[in-house]
């Protein structure tokens, strides 16, 4: 048969052609994080969910009145960079979460040595973690979303999801 579109079958893959676009492209300063993106919660999550969906912090005030700022902070349980920077998370959070700062800690490659439960048990992490375990070259899922480089990654989300920091 001749090469192209010939009927229904191609019409499923139509919607993964895009998708596949749209996450291949590096988010920048500016971009705007897509729709429904979200990861499950490997520790420190609230009870009532499995997952944290980004949408849920579009447009979101805390208590205060303040729009939320949130804070990603991206690493692997083997990198020493991420190990030096993870002591400076948590006073961090801690100083500024009534200002509207929330922090995310987002892990993968786990095993070597800390699995998520422990890496957030060995710093006395408060703030939530989410798993980006996916197969992948050089990161997670979203982390390939961000940087094809190392690690600690960080990102910074405005309260309508738009990137304005990414190192």
């Amino acid at each position: 048969p001749a090469a192209g579109f010939n009927g229904e079958k191609d019409e499923i893959y139509i919607p993964f052609f895009f998708i596949s676009i749209s996450y291949s492209q590096f988010l920048e300063t500016g971009d705007t994080l897509p729709s429904n993106l979200g990861l499950p919660w490997c520790s420190n999550g609230p009870a009532f969910t499995d997952s944290l969906f980004f949408d849920d912090y579009n447009g979101s005030i805390n208590s205060r009145g303040q729009y939320s700022v949130i804070w990603i902070m991206m690493f692997t349980s083997w990198c020493p960079y991420c190990d030096a920077e993870v002591w400076y998370t948590q006073p961090f959070y801690e100083e500024y979460q009534d200002s509207g700062l929330v922090v995310i800690g987002m892990g993968w490659d786990w095993g070597e040595p800390y699995n998520c439960e422990e890496w957030s048990d060995a710093y006395g992490l408060t703030y939530p973690l989410i798993d980006d375990t996916e197969d992948s070259d050089d990161g997670g899922t979203l982390f390939d979303l961000f940087s094809d480089g190392g690690v600690p990654h960080n990102v910074i989300l405005n309260h309508n999801m738009e990137v304005i920091y990414s190192l």
